[in-house]
């Protein structure tokens, strides 16, 4: 094989103890770039009747942050709780949905640990409620109070410090679910119920649901999630390839930190696929070469959300350079939001590079509104003042690969190049090792 002394077994558990392109992270070892914002959800966690809600656009690890967080603070005898809410969700379901997670299934279990109520709980529940969801029979709750007493019976038996998660938390429409849930959220608070919440969604459903109970904010912490820096993507990938006893070349580690545009999705996916390039190469690797990015790269296209590429081959009408190149533009720098006059020097600058010549600016001003309609997948919108970004800031990241796979190199946020020296390129972090377990 390709790198020294490392079977294919050692290989694989190397790459999932590393790198994480499909499912969230749970580890504070690899949760990288994130060390403040778990600090910041410590220290709000310490209060009593406080709770977290982290947000930001999809992609950008919220899951990730959200389940390190919830099993830092959950205590060790018994697991926090994930549940995740979709367009049917209402506050009745997800309560219910808690409540049965919080139910052991071993009823003795629960009768041994009635003794353990946690304190400050002063919920009330009849003896025939608590044997009939003890049995794991949980009733329609038809209030908020409902919900609290069943709740907080079920929280004060299932550990010392019950967290539960509740994920995408924008796909809750309708105002009066969301004031449900804020009103639970204050109740929680004023009876001591002993449960930490940590909610996950876009910035918008924060708003909602402090719109929906004004009093709201004082029981939850705001923790904003914004794009990996460019230190933490190199860390990503650096510590992959040291942990297997290799180095990345310089170009093809600034690449794949510049187009994953900060998304852990796309360095991890990117990685990944690189290091399987030079584990199946027929030559004994030590340091990668440009052709397994390239391959690496190809791969990623392939295998990336299909969701993502059909976004983007609506847009751009599959076969239609023209607005290819367009969106490519709008791509072509750091900022979320750009001016139409800045995307068009970016667009003048990519077709100067492809020796093709640009559109005239009356013709690109109606590429660009075209692309804000829904026969384009509405993947732009835009303000009156001229300003554009992407309706999903993740999908950015995935024009910008699409846009390396074509061999155009958009701009990057960093202010070294991809021929500038680094000094993890040359040794491993901290606490990276080349394992062979």
């Amino acid at each position: 094989m390709a790198i020294e002394s490392i079977t294919r077994t050692q290989f694989e558990g190397s790459l999932q103890r590393t790198l994480s392109p499909t499912t969230p992270i749970r580890s504070v070892e690899f949760l990288r770039g994130r060390d403040q914002l778990l600090e910041d959800i410590r220290r709000a966690l310490i209060q009593p009747g406080r709770h977290v809600f982290i947000h930001g656009d999809r992609g950008v690890g919220k899951t990730s942050l959200a389940q390190t967080a919830a099993l830092e603070h959950q205590s060790a005898d018994a697991s926090p709780i994930f549940l995740g809410c979709d367009n049917a969700s209402t506050f009745n379901i997800v309560a219910r949905n808690i409540a049965q997670k919080l139910t052991l299934s071993d009823p003795t279990s629960n009768v041994t640990r009635s003794s353990r109520l946690a304190v400050g709980w002063q919920g009330i529940l009849s003896a025939e409620a608590q044997e009939t969801v003890q049995r794991g029979i949980i009733p329609d709750f038809k209030s908020v109070d409902d919900a609290i007493s069943i709740i907080g019976f079920l929280a004060s038996r299932h550990s010392d410090r019950p967290v539960i998660v509740i994920d995408e938390f924008e796909r809750v429409k309708d105002e009066t679910q969301r004031m449900l849930f804020a009103d639970f959220i204050k109740q929680v608070g004023d009876q001591s119920v002993p449960i930490k919440l940590i909610f996950c969604g876009i910035g918008q459903a924060l708003s909602d649901l402090l719109d929906s109970h004004h009093s709201c904010y004082r029981y939850l912490a705001a923790v904003p999630l914004e794009r990996l820096t460019f230190q933490p993507r190199l860390e990503i990938i650096t510590s992959a390839a040291f942990a297997l006893g290799i180095r990345i070349e310089t170009t093809s580690l600034f690449r794949i930190a510049t187009i994953s545009d900060g998304f852990p999705h796309y360095v991890h996916l990117l990685t990944e696929k690189l290091l399987w390039q030079v584990f199946e190469d027929t030559a004994e690797v030590e340091i990668t070469e440009p052709r397994h990015y390239t391959a690496a790269l190809t791969a990623a296209v392939v295998d990336i959300e299909p969701h993502l590429k059909a976004m983007y081959e609506k847009a751009s009408l599959k076969y239609k350079s023209d607005y290819e190149t367009i969106l490519w533009a709008v791509a072509d720098h750091h900022e979320l939001k750009r001016r139409s006059t800045d995307i068009f020097k970016s667009y003048a600058r990519i077709m100067n590079s492809m020796r093709e010549d640009p559109l005239p600016r009356e013709t690109f001003n109606q590429r660009m509104n075209a692309l804000k309609r829904p026969a384009h997948a509405s993947i732009l919108m835009a303000n009156r003042q001229g300003w554009y970004e992407f309706t999903e800031a993740v999908v950015r990241g995935y024009v910008r690969l699409r846009a390396e796979h074509r061999g155009v190199q958009l701009g990057s946020e960093h202010p070294l190049d991809g021929n500038a020296p680094w000094s993890l390129a040359n040794r491993p972090p901290d606490n990276v090792y080349r394992s062979r377990d």
